[in-house]
């Protein structure tokens, strides 16, 4: 196993948060200041992804600490959601 697909088998599991009617696109510092977030809560790779422009939609990926207390200071929220990880089954044909 490479380096850098090795899985820290400590690190809690990340769950999508969805965030509704935001008017402008949060960055993820933005988002880490307004919810008390590390790095380690927030999946900084992951980023702030927009699912629905229209509405102000954008899905985070954080811990499951984090996804309660985002929950507990912005109404505007669902989730958690789970993020499976996508593999193709079987061979390819």
């Amino acid at each position: 196993m490479s380096e850098t697909s090795k899985v820290d088998s400590n690190a809690a599991p990340k769950v999508l948060v969805t965030l509704h009617g935001r008017n402008i696109e949060p960055t993820v510092e933005e988002l880490m200041s307004e919810f008390g977030l590390t790095a380690d809560e927030l999946d900084t790779e992951y980023g702030v992804q927009m699912i629905d422009p229209a509405a102000g939609d954008y899905v985070v990926l954080v811990d499951q600490v984090a996804a309660q207390r985002i929950a507990s200071e912005y109404a505007e929220v669902s989730g958690p959601y789970s993020d499976p990880k996508i593999e193709t089954f079987g061979p390819p044909e």
